[in-house]
This record gives C-alpha cells, structure tokens and sequence, in this order.
C-alpha cells in the first residue's frame, strides 16, 4: 500500500503573470518480504495552475521507491521545495543530487 504526505507547497509566479503552485509528497510504501516488512520512501511533485478561479493539475510525477531511509528522501524534498522543482524536471535533479551527494 502507498502512503502520501504532504510535506510543503511553494507559490510561483509565471513569466505571464499567473500563478502556479507546486505540492511535495512524500511517498511511504509497506513491501512484505519473507517474514518482515520493508518500508520504501519516493517522492511525488504535483504542480497546478489556476486559471479564471479554478484549479487544474497541469503536471504530476513521481517516484515511488527512491530510498528506504525516510530522512534521506525528506532531506531531498526540502531541496526540491527550496529551488521550486517542478514534476517535469523532478527525475534529472534527483539523479544529480544521488550522483553527487554524500548520502550517510
């Protein structure tokens, strides 16, 4: 079963002078494996953007197991909030940030 939780959203402002928001999720997964329960941690970005009052999701990704330390993926998320990451650029960043971080 897939677990999502909010854990920040971010405001932006387009080059047109609308507005986006963008929600960071993070993604708790049970796996059961021979005798005991394994969690993993993913990430999901959700981006939308209103348009005349309503609210429409105009981008959505997600990655489901991207670690199974709970710290490390909010650790990630606080990045991705921090520099306004959006679902479609959301895999290169993470691939950069697991080449090039130091990771416990």
């Amino acid at each position: 079963m897939l677990a999502k939780f909010l854990e920040g959203t971010r405001n932006c402002c387009t080059p047109d002078g609308g507005t986006i928001q963008l929600e960071y999720f993070l993604l708790e997964k049970e796996n059961k494996e021979t005798n005991h329960l394994t969690k993993t941690y993913g990430i999901e970005i959700v981006k939308k953007c209103a348009h005349f009052g309503e609210t429409i999701y105009t981008e959505t990704d997600q990655i489901e197991s991207l670690t199974h330390e709970k710290e490390m993926a909010k650790e990630i998320i606080n990045k991705l909030i921090a520099h306004a990451v959006t679902p479609i650029s959301m895999l290169y960043i993470i691939d950069d940030l697991m080449d090039e971080t130091p990771w416990r």
